[in-house]
């Protein structure tokens, strides 16, 4: 169990300085930074990467990929067998000021490809699912729209109709009729390869023409199903035309849903799926890989055709592509052994774990919420490493050493016959001094496998000046449920 220092991004799309929450777990970390409070901090990055390696704290010339290979036993045997000797998740925090491109990631397959083809572009050959947790208000595009839906902004903006055209409206107007998702994806491709294949000459003049017609408080006024707020939507494509002027993924607000999360609501990104994230902040953890194909709302380079080609194009509901977190239950004190556990909770300020784990071996996610007033809470070990992120809360860290089955503790493995004490190594020790390493906001840890902390919460008398927040952390893993025997 020890602290990483980790790298960051700052991408012209993060937030600004203090208004980052990159930069206020940056400048809560007690690391040595400086920081300019006039530049965005787009991203915190946590694990192996190479475009961004975390390292040790208190060894700055060790990165952790580099300890993972000296001491690979870290990651746990159902890690190592799965994944080799590599942490196979890549955790990190984003702070979005200017929406981020049009995109999706590929299959593992189609990474194999691309990376192939082109290193330049695509720098590994992993695929790259994604969960999104928000910690703020986060507005996001997901996956297409229903036929029905597209077809009315198609009908109801005549920018968009001088593009897609009639036929491709006639078309999505006809599988609007009918329950039949390969006929509706086959008809939201057609228009919405229409849609980016377009000259972009003249995308960018019905973008620019669209957007002045909207400021100048002339409101999209026309008959949309499923109670889809248009003032809403109007003030989003303002902003995103403003941010790209003329750029044709203004024009995906229409085909995409929009979603906006509420903090502590999540998104699942499975391969394929086109998205776009827009604003906020949020804990999103991926496999190990940094592949991203892009075709709107960005300078960089479009794979236009690529993402065409890859993308689902089957339409979801905003409501279908928020994924729940399971609650994992938390063991009570046994303070007096006639109560429930129903009036133990009541009378003990109760830690909440929330679980993501999505269907992907790669990766799963705990939310922890621990109220202030609840002064230890132990962490049971898991069988592979972890990553811990403190995003509030501080206090110590205490490892606690592992126990054998006759509830004896286990005793520390020595090739000297004696003791780090000096004794020999059959004298059977009094004590132990525990490893603890002191927290705040922006404290990040890695756990080896198969070890257990506890997480001590400074008192009230102890927190300078303010009130001590209840502790908001995340572990990130690999996905130890589907190792199970029974799956």
């Amino acid at each position: 169990m020890f602290k990483l220092r980790c790298a960051f991004q700052t991408y012209d799309w993060g937030k600004v300085g203090k208004s980052s929450t990159v930069f206020q777990l940056l400048e809560g970390s007690s690391v040595e930074l400086d920081l300019d409070d006039t530049k965005p901090y787009a991203e915190l990055w946590f694990g192996t990467h190479p475009s961004g390696p975390s390292l040790l704290s208190d060894y700055p010339g060790m990165s952790l990929n580099n300890y993972i290979s000296k001491f690979p036993k870290c990651l746990g045997a159902i890690s190592e067998e799965n994944f080799g000797r590599s942490l196979p998740f890549l955790l990190k925090v984003l702070s979005i000021e200017k929406a981020l491109s049009i995109q999706a990631h590929p299959t593992k397959e189609h990474a194999q490809l691309l990376h192939a083809q082109r290193p330049d572009l695509y720098k590994d050959a992993n695929h790259k699912p994604e969960l999104a947790i928000a910690l703020t208000p986060f507005e996001a595009l997901l996956g297409f729209r229903s036929p029905r839906q597209i077809a009315s902004f198609v009908q109801g903006v005549p920018e968009l109709l001088e593009i897609v055209g009639n036929e491709c409206l006639s078309d999505l107007v006809s599988v609007s009729q009918v329950e039949d998702e390969d006929s509706a994806g086959i008809a939201i491709k057609a228009a919405y390869q229409k849609l980016m294949r377009t000259d972009e000459e003249k995308v960018a003049s019905l973008v620019n023409q669209l957007r002045g017609r909207l400021l100048q408080s002339e409101q999209l006024q026309f008959s949309v199903p499923d109670h889809i707020n248009l003032l809403q939507l109007a003030d989003v494509f303002i902003r995103l035309s403003t941010q790209f002027p003329g750029d044709v993924g203004c024009f995906s607000l229409f085909f995409l849903n929009y979603i906006k999360l509420e903090s502590g609501q999540a998104v699942f990104l499975e391969a394929n799926l086109p998205h776009a994230y827009l604003s906020g902040d949020c804990v999103e953890c991926m496999a190990c890989s940094d592949n991203v194909v892009r075709a709107g709302l960005t300078p960089k380079y479009k794979d236009v055709d690529c993402l065409l080609n890859m993308l689902q194009y089957e339409p979801r509901t905003a409501e279908d592509l928020i994924f729940p977190g399971e609650s994992r239950p938390v063991e009570l004190p046994a303070i007096e052994p006639w109560l429930s556990d129903a009036e133990i909770t009541n009378r003990l300020p109760t830690p909440q774990v929330i679980r993501f784990a999505p269907p992907v071996e790669d990766f799963a996610v705990d939310k922890l919420l621990i109220p202030s007033c609840c002064r230890a809470f132990e962490l049971l070990p898991l069988p592979c490493a972890s990553i811990l992120v403190f995003i509030t809360g501080s206090g110590f860290l205490q490892q606690i050493p592992p126990m054998l089955a006759d509830g004896t503790v286990e005793k520390r493995s020595s090739s000297s016959n004696t003791n780090s004490s000096g004794f020999p190594v059959d004298t059977q020790p009094v004590g132990r001094v525990h490893q603890v390493l002191e927290f705040t906001c922006g404290t990040v840890v890695f756990i080896g496998a198969g070890i257990s902390c506890c997480i001590w919460q400074f008192p009230k008398d102890q927190v300078a000046n303010e009130s001590p927040d209840d502790c908001l952390a995340f572990r990130a893993f690999i996905n130890v449920d589907q190792f199970q025997p029974d799956q």
